[in-house]
């Protein structure tokens, strides 16, 4: 078989306004533990996994404003210390409790959750929704969008590529106010818990089924003019890093099943395939749990919007399945001036609360504390710390672990040189990919010992006569080097990938994901060969992080040795060096030294401060961990 004159990783890239189909599912099984992983992958990609601690609330309740079947408060409650979510409590007057709830995420109309505009083409209503939802009888919570209306302390945009690496972005502080907000819900004595439902449209359509997806307490979901194959979400408050990698927002959504889902749609946007395309396929979901009855869809002639058909689909909806009688058609109402249900009307926070990256570097030592508390010490306490991280980890590298029989032999060819070599291409089976590579016999015997050698610039720099190929080759290793995605050959071969749109990095993985995943497949193609016994990686340069970071993920590595090409701890090395997202709020280099244990690990070539960092000595002398870098003769020793 020739080499594939392409690479499905280069060829198909992903963006969020591209047609991305639904996955089929065999069996209940089979979506279970789809749903699983899923499910971990979002916490992960909102950088909420492993979870963080669910701190005091300290709700505020005041201004209550009395109607005659109705009232509005102001809240706030801290979603994590010196955080503020701020909304609106909407309760029923004149009925007996308890009552069902409803959370009330907006989307981005320009008024938030005041929004009420029935004059406008989309005639939306989010103030008027949270009226009639109080006066049918449900308690509604209607809070903001992260520098929305009164949430002052940050502005509705990206925060940066370098809060990215410590998992902190817009989508995990609206997701976890979503969480807190259902707390809230829980600490009032009125609401029946087990009766609580979540709807937005738009950007809150994207709040709803997110929430929806990790939390089972939502009772019953309806997202309106948002679930679709065609169109993924424009801000990045709905497009967190790594987020949709091999999945989409329809496939998201299924996650409500078996609770209740009505998807509404309209025909003057993305939705408007609605009844043809995305109901059908997370409806075959439903189907698999047998719970078809349980999901519905509707789609109204209208423009994007929370229109007056809308929410009374979604009144009914919510009256069948949450037990509270709906109107058939929506009554004439009247919701309160903004400026009288503005919880901070001046603009002014409540003294001791920051803004900025005040409220960013907080979030940041929050989660520092956390793993502070959870780093192993001794070798006893890695396995409970493997337990706490390890799914977390997997899912912010995005990569899978590979056995020799999930890898495929696509082309060998020998190649007569002053060293002979064999050049080969191969992949995990059932993929696009296209991994290149060589292959180096040792001129004695084999010892049973191979060895992984990983260089920036592929197997062309392994080929001089001075390199530590030959000295692995005259201890009699099998030696393998690889040209990982986007280095050495594979680049030449293949070119480099054009990443289109807005949010390349919530549709598909990074370079050095990519480089991580090159290198475990590499491994157990290598573990493959006849006569192999032990297996070792050593990565030099920026590859040492390729061999490190894989080493974390493979239980089967005699020794890893590591060049972290100089790193000093900053941001700024991360972002040119190893752009993965969210990879310092687990612990980066550190953690990955840890996990790659039982194998020995040799970490080297970083700043004198970036080795203080973290204290490794109590796993001696299994790791070492050398600011200097090392010589030739010490990787030898190290992994013989």
């Amino acid at each position: 078989m020739d080499i594939p004159s392409r690479d499905e990783r280069v060829s198909n890239v992903r963006h969020g306004e591209m047609h991305l189909p639904t996955p089929a599912y065999a069996s209940r099984q089979q979506w279970e533990a789809r749903a699983r992983w899923l499910r971990e992958h979002i916490w992960n990609s909102a950088g909420l996994l492993p979870l963080p601690p669910r701190t005091p609330l300290k709700a505020r309740f005041f201004g209550r404003i009395e109607h005659e079947d109705y009232s509005v408060e102001k809240v706030y409650f801290e979603s994590f210390p010196g955080f503020l979510c701020t909304g609106n409590l909407y309760r029923p007057v004149g009925k007996k409790p308890p009552f069902p709830a409803i959370l009330c995420p907006h989307g981005h109309a320009r008024g938030g959750r005041l929004e009420d505009n029935p004059n406008d083409n989309s005639d939306t209503s989010y103030a008027g929704l949270c009226v009639n939802l109080a006066k049918q009888g449900y308690i509604a919570f209607s809070y903001d969008m992260v520098g929305y209306n009164d949430s002052l302390q940050l502005p509705h945009q990206r925060i940066s590529k370098e809060w990215e690496l410590w998992g902190i972005h817009l989508l995990r502080l609206q997701l976890w106010n979503s969480l807190r907000a259902m707390d809230l819900l829980h600490t009032l004595k009125e609401v029946d818990t087990r009766r609580i439902g979540c709807t937005g449209s738009s950007g809150g359509g994207t709040q709803t089924f997110l929430l929806t997806a990790v939390e089972p307490r939502v009772a019953a979901a309806a997202p309106v003019c948002m679930v679709s194959a065609h169109y993924q979400g424009g801000c990045f408050c709905e497009n967190a890093p790594g987020l949709r990698l091999d999945t989409n927002n329809v496939e998201i959504a299924a996650l409500a099943a078996p609770r209740p889902l009505l998807l509404v749609a309209a025909t003057g946007d993305w939705t408007k395939n609605t009844m043809e395309e995305e109901y059908p396929a997370a409806r075959a979901i439903y189907t698999l749990l047998e719970a078809e009855l349980r999901i519905s869809a509707v789609c109204y002639e209208a423009d994007h919007n929370y229109n007056r058909a809308s929410r009374e689909a979604v009144y009914a909806f919510f009256g069948k399945w949450l037990g509270v009688p709906s109107p058939d058609r929506e009554p004439p109402f009247t919701v309160d001036p903004p400026e009288k249900v503005r919880v901070f009307p001046d603009g002014v926070l409540p003294a001791g609360y920051p803004r900025g990256d005040a409220v960013l570097e907080a979030l940041r030592q929050m989660d520092a504390e956390q793993l502070r508390k959870r780093f192993p010490r001794t070798l006893q306490q890695v396995p409970a710390f493997r337990r706490w991280v390890g799914s977390a980890w997997m899912h912010t590298l995005a990569v899978e672990t590979v056995t020799p029989a999930q890898t495929e032999v696509l082309d060998e060819q020998e190649h007569t040189t002053s060293l002979p070599y064999h050049r080969i291409a191969f992949r995990r089976r059932g993929t696009g990919e296209v991994v290149l590579g060589a292959l180096f016999q040792p001129a004695k015997q084999s010892s049973g010992k191979a060895v992984l050698l990983l260089h920036p610039e592929g197997t062309e720099a392994w080929l001089r006569p001075e390199s530590l190929l030959h000295r692995f080759l005259d201890a009699g290793y099998l030696v393998m080097t690889l040209d990982a995605f986007g280095t050495g050959e594979h680049l030449r071969r293949f070119g480099a990938r054009n990443l289109q749109g807005n949010f390349p990095e919530t549709f598909n993985r990074t370079d050095a994901q990519w480089q991580i995943q090159d290198t475990l497949t590499a491994l157990a193609l290598l573990r493959s060969r006849r006569g192999v016994r032990q297996t070792c990686v050593v990565g030099v340069g920026n590859a040492g992080w390729w061999a490190l970071l894989a080493a974390s993920c493979d239980r089967k590595l005699h020794s890893v040795v590591a060049d972290l090409n100089g790193c000093d701890g900053s941001n700024r090395f991360f972002l040119q060096n190893v752009w993965v997202p969210g990879i310092r709020r687990l612990g980066d280099w550190a953690t990955a030294a840890v996990l790659a244990l039982p194998a020995r690990v040799l970490v080297h070539h970083l700043s004198a401060g970036e080795a203080r960092r973290v204290s490794l000595t109590g796993f001696a002398p299994a790791m070492s961990v050398s600011p200097a870098p090392v010589r030739d003769e010490e990787i030898l020793r190290w992994t013989a």
